[in-house]
């Protein structure tokens, strides 16, 4: 079995510092519990390419941005010494060395939690599908209807503010923590 593990929002809280920085240059008050939507820059009226620029420069150095649970490692790799799994994610060739740099730090080491470290442009927001997975851990609520269609393969939503519309039904399961990712997909 092969299992894609996302990176923002699944690993590292990202928004967390994406909202600290733009409120500091902007003077706002956002808040993760704030972003409703994947597209939330839409409701904060900001272009798309200022939203990314912000995302940009977190990817470039990614240490400030607090991983989201401690098992994290542990549970991954439980996981890979059962299955293949890769973190993939949409982040684009340039940031792989900050990206590695963070996760090394987390202990989330290359050959022990995961194999292979697959970066994939943003657009089009299912663009893992294209890849073949059987299981994703991913946050992305744009997967939720494409995985719906597939029913060889599961997505473990990962919960976040932005994907609470999502429906979870069939092969799509909302999971809160690590240790349910591990339970779930042991389950299946």
């Amino acid at each position: 079995m092969k299992i894609a593990i996302d990176i923002d929002g699944v690993l590292l809280d990202i928004i967390v510092e994406y909202c600290k920085i733009y409120n500091e240059r902007y003077g706002t008050n956002y808040r993760k519990k704030d972003i409703k939507s994947w597209d939330f820059f839409k409701d904060w009226n900001i272009s798309e390419e200022v939203a990314f620029n912000i995302f940009y420069e977190i990817y470039a150095d990614s240490m400030n941005v607090p991983f989201i649970d401690e098992n994290a490692p542990k549970v991954m790799k439980k996981l890979n010494e059962l299955y293949d799994v890769d973190i993939v994610s949409a982040r684009l060739p340039e940031y792989r060395s900050s990206i590695i740099k963070k996760l090394n730090f987390h202990d989330v080491r290359e050959g022990i939690q995961y194999v292979e470290l697959i970066l994939l442009h943003h657009k089009p927001y299912d663009i893992k599908m294209k890849q073949s997975y059987d299981i994703y851990v991913d946050d992305n609520p744009n997967l939720v209807e494409p995985i719906k269609e597939l029913e060889d393969r599961t997505l473990l939503l990962f919960d976040q503010p932005w994907n609470q519309n999502s429906v979870c039904e069939n092969n799509v399961y909302r999971v809160y923590e690590w240790e349910e990712v591990y339970d779930k997909i042991r389950e299946l």
